[in-house]
């Protein structure tokens, strides 16, 4: 029986050409499920469960560590990006560019989207903003640029799940870690009652599309304008 050494499971994907991510049915209903989900969640349930995590679970050391999940893969992401400088890791530089790229996308989108849709917090957090546990109030304001209304998509899901698709996508043998990342920022923030449930599933959509989106545009550019280049 033959071992090969380099099975692509075990180690980080650095081949000179990045593989785009197909957008087959299965991928395609998955993303589509998930919208209605979101949907559903704030039609029905959204209120509900905020009153639940309210009344029931109080802040505690783990669940604030949770809701913190971003950070933890943004330094993983800068430290990967400043070892792709390390000419014995040089061949990363497909995977600096395009954790960089997803970093400024998923900045841009989750700014935008949070402004766009303006919705108002669960819970009263800074200067009596207004929410549905305090002032039972939970609408949405579009383009509204105060900070009282960017409840929604959640930011720490939307940027939890672009760094963790990423690294999904180019690190097979640590989907483990991924995965455990992304339960552990909606259960941190849902837990804390940051965010309203919707409010995670649409973070988790858009930042899983924004890191599928990227790669592929990113693979795109590479074979279109940069076929010859390898390190």
């Amino acid at each position: 029986m033959s071992v090969n050494k380099y099975d692509d499971s075990k180690r980080i994907k650095t081949s000179s050409v990045v593989q785009t991510i197909p957008f087959t049915r299965k991928m395609v209903a998955a993303y589509i499920c998930c919208g209605l989900v979101t949907l559903i969640s704030i039609a029905f349930f959204d209120r509900t469960i905020a009153e639940y995590m309210h009344v029931n679970l109080q802040s505690n050391l783990l669940l604030q560590s949770f809701s913190k999940t971003p950070l933890l893969l943004e330094i993983i992401a800068l430290i990967m990006v400043l070892v792709s400088f390390h000419k014995h890791y040089r061949h990363l530089f497909h995977l600096r560019r395009i954790i960089i790229l997803v970093a400024i996308v998923a900045t841009i989108v989750r700014v935008s989207a949070k402004m766009v849709f303006g919705r108002t917090w669960p819970e009263t957090w800074t200067n009596d903003n207004l929410s549905w546990i305090t002032h039972g109030v939970e609408e949405f304001h579009p383009f509204s640029l105060s900070n009282s209304f960017h409840s929604f998509p959640s930011g720490h899901a939307l940027l939890t799940f672009a760094f963790a698709s990423l690294f999904w996508h180019f690190a097979p043998r640590y989907r483990l870690l991924c995965c455990s990342s992304m339960v552990a920022v909606l259960m941190g923030q849902l837990g804390q009652n940051y965010h309203y449930l919707g409010d995670l599933l649409a973070g988790a959509l858009i930042g899983t599309l924004v890191s599928h989106l990227v790669i592929n545009g990113y693979s795109h550019y590479n074979r279109k304008y940069m076929p010859e280049r390898d390190s």
